[in-house]
């Protein structure tokens, strides 16, 4: 028979960030999926309500995670990126908490600026954040709450779509609007003040911040020589190409392997049924408290 409870899934999205579901939706999905460890990694917020999910659903493992924006500096073009690192398995102290508020910020400016290119690319985009704000389910209203406004709109079909076509960092950037980095941690300090929190430092997605194949090398170093102490290997949208390509650098360069679906609501990419294998959480939360401060 099948062990119900084989899968894990360390890099998820609730409505308390720029996700659809609810957390407890979000862990009633994952259970239908056969996941037995999960990880709620909602951008700069704590899982705050951790325990008393847990106690809820006794029947799946719950870590506490949070994915934290970064600001790094590209080697040799000096240019500002903002890079992605999952916290996982951190303590909630006071301090940590209160560097992860400090990292969010309102994006009301941001958000306006990108439905206004929207408008000068023809599309009528009728609608401002504070629209968005009053509509949206999600507490976080960034990009992804305009991808979703649009897919309602009938302007594109899907929310990649909507950000290949117009916003992501990627693809015809036709609305693109460079956010401001800088007011982002430093990449070197995130990862310190993960491990001092007992966490574990991941780096989120590398083949997503439109780096070239030597920077996305570069900036697994400079993760690593941080104090990095894993990465995303198995991530829901990479070929089996990019995955053994990243499997072979986090080998090279000693860092732990994680799974991420990136999940943020019911769709067909991005889902809770990738089928990532259990022990890549086993391996990670198998790391000491004291390995995890020791830097």
């Amino acid at each position: 028979m099948e062990n119900k409870k084989q899968y894990c899934d360390l890099h998820t999205h609730s409505a308390k960030s720029d996700g659809e579901l609810t957390r407890a939706e979000v862990i009633e999905e994952a259970k239908k999926n056969h996941i037995g460890v999960l990880s709620i990694t909602d951008h700069n917020i704590e899982f705050g309500d951790m325990d008393e999910l847990q106690a809820k659903h006794p029947d799946i493992k719950l870590i506490n995670g949070s994915e934290v924006s970064a600001c790094y500096i590209v080697p040799d073009t000096g240019e500002e990126r903002e890079i992605h690192i999952v916290a996982l398995d951190f303590d909630n102290t006071e301090h940590f908490v209160s560097i992860l508020r400090r990292n969010r910020f309102d994006n009301k400016q941001y958000v306006n600026s990108i439905i206004h290119k929207l408008r000068e690319t023809g599309l009528e985009a009728d609608f401002t954040y504070d629209d968005l704000r009053y509509e949206m389910k999600q507490e976080l209203i960034g990009r992804m709450a305009i991808a979703r406004k649009l897919v309602s709109l009938d302007m594109v079909g899907d929310v990649y779509e909507a950000f290949d076509k117009f916003f992501g960092d990627f693809g015809q950037r036709k609305a693109y609007v460079k956010p401001d980095i800088s007011k982002y941690i430093p990449l070197d300090t995130a990862v310190i003040e993960i491990r001092n929190a007992g966490g574990i430092p991941v780096l989120c997605h590398p083949y997503s911040y439109y780096l070239s194949e030597e920077q996305v090398v570069r900036l697994i170093q400079d993760f690593k020589k941080f104090g990095g102490m894993a990465m995303e290997t198995l991530y829901s949208t990479y070929s089996s190409e990019q995955r053994e390509q990243l499997k072979a650098y986090a080998s090279n360069y000693g860092l732990f392997e994680s799974a991420a679906s990136d999940f943020h609501g019911r769709g067909k990419k991005c889902s809770l049924a990738n089928r990532f294998p259990i022990s890549y959480a086993e391996h990670l939360l198998a790391i000491s408290k004291e390995e995890r401060k020791s830097i």
